[in-house]
């Protein structure tokens, strides 16, 4: 969830974010490929009298000539007029640039110069707002072989966190952070943590994503959790805090830390099995992060300090779990979790639809919802709800009766307002 304070006060931002390449917006423009480059006339020239080495030679031959046309007759003009438009049009979009060092360092350049994000409609919920990133990088730019994918894995008031392209910690993959300030219209690039200091066989993820949070008007920290890989191969509660401050060119700063994480005994070895898997994650007021396992628990931290330490919080007492023998599943398919402020206070909301997936008819599963204040306060308690309903009780609304017309759909994935105490749900058909 994303919140605009100079439009509306909170949207539902869609995480996936679709690129618009602006080199082929002026190709269509112009009217696109002309015919002698289609495929299908680049082959009609080649003789049918040779044998399949000859062809194979001649396609490969009369491809790389038609590129080389493409290149010159289409691409070149239209990057040509694309340059003219942006130099006579400059971006209302702030480019914050970040000291890089290393061989990357002019490619991070001429990526932060190419790129400018964009709401084609912002809506308020329950509608979904759409991001798209508009790209105008060179064809012959190494930038364009970066898969086209983007994906918002945080928010924290104004400041989005976005992964762009197919990279991930630990992994090779090609891309970068982008951090896009919607208060501000600025947009900066961050680059990936450094591949000494996270491989895949050192550390592996605990299910979350790089995670922001704003601790001033346009000041903001990133930060990527990683559990440690033990040398025989499993995980531990060792993990390694890496964090970006804006305010600061310093790089990534890494911190090993112990994560107080539920455990349980292994029944054959000495071996301590640790039981935790992050479902979402988000900050808190402008000093902590938590990061949340619906089925357990929440790990608090405040992630400003020089030596951060983290804090276990369990989900609140009564609240029904997993059966042990059955796998973990989706838990955000039917429990949610987010913070409100209010004034000085942060307020730690949890909702969970009692009874789904362990058995209950449908029709009997109870929402429920629970809040912790302060959750940094060692003496909070969770505070079960005075309100609950049963999906029953939605389905014999006469609201939803006669004005919705849906007939008996399940809700699933509840979404928690950061914004004040209200939620949305997605429905679906019961089959």
């Amino acid at each position: 969830m994303m919140e605009e304070q100079q439009t509306m006060e909170a949207v539902l931002l869609d995480r996936y974010v679709r690129f618009v390449d602006e080199v082929s917006e002026i190709i269509a423009e112009r009217g696109g490929s002309p015919p002698s480059l289609t495929m299908e006339s680049i082959l009609q020239g080649i003789p049918e009298n040779l044998s399949w080495q000859e062809r194979e030679a001649a396609v490969q031959r009369t491809m790389e000539e038609a590129m080389s046309r493409y290149r010159e007759e289409i691409e070149a003009p239209a990057e040509a007029i694309l340059r003219e438009r942006k130099a006579s049009r400059p971006s209302a979009v702030k480019k914050i640039p970040v000291a890089f060092g290393g061989n990357d360092a002019a490619l991070y350049r001429e990526a932060l110069d190419g790129i400018e994000p964009e709401y084609p409609q912002l809506v308020g919920p329950p509608g979904i707002t759409s991001m798209v990133l508009r790209v105008s990088w060179s064809r012959a730019s190494a930038l364009r072989s970066f898969p086209p994918i983007a994906f918002v894995s945080s928010v924290h008031h104004n400041i989005l966190v976005l992964y762009v392209g197919d990279y991930r910690p630990g992994f090779s993959s090609r891309g970068f952070y982008l951090v896009y300030d919607a208060m501000a219209n600025s947009v900066a690039m961050v680059p990936r943590l450094p591949t000494r200091c996270v491989t895949m066989f050192s550390h592996c993820g605990m299910g979350s994503g790089v995670t922001v949070l704003r601790y001033g008007r346009s000041q903001y920290l990133l930060a990527e959790l990683l559990l440690r890989k033990e040398d025989h191969g499993l995980t531990s509660n060792k993990a390694t805090l890496f964090r970006w401050w804006s305010s600061e060119a310093s790089g990534w700063v890494q911190t090993e830390v112990v994560l107080p994480l539920p455990c349980e005994p292994d029944e054959h070895t000495s071996e301590v099995n640790y039981s935790f898997y992050v479902d979402t994650f988000f900050a808190i007021g402008n000093t902590c992060l938590c990061w949340a396992d619906l089925l357990e628990g929440m790990l608090v931290c405040y992630v400003l300090a020089d030596c951060p330490k983290f804090r276990f919080v369990p989900l609140p007492e009564g609240c029904s779990k997993l059966d042990p023998c059955q796998h973990r599943g989706l838990p955000d398919q039917y429990r949610s979790m987010s913070c409100v402020e209010r004034g000085d206070d942060q307020i730690i909301t949890f909702v969970s639809m009692d009874g789904y997936g362990q058995g209950r008819h449908i029709s009997n599963v109870e929402l429920t919802t629970w809040t912790l204040k302060n959750p940094s306060d060692l003496k909070a308690k969770w505070t079960k709800g005075t309100a609950s309903f049963r999906i029953r009780d939605l389905w014999s609304d006469r609201f939803y009766k006669e004005n919705l017309l849906l007939g008996q759909l399940t809700p699933t994935f509840p979404v928690l307002s950061t914004t004040g105490f209200s939620w949305w749900m997605t429905l679906r058909w019961m089959f």
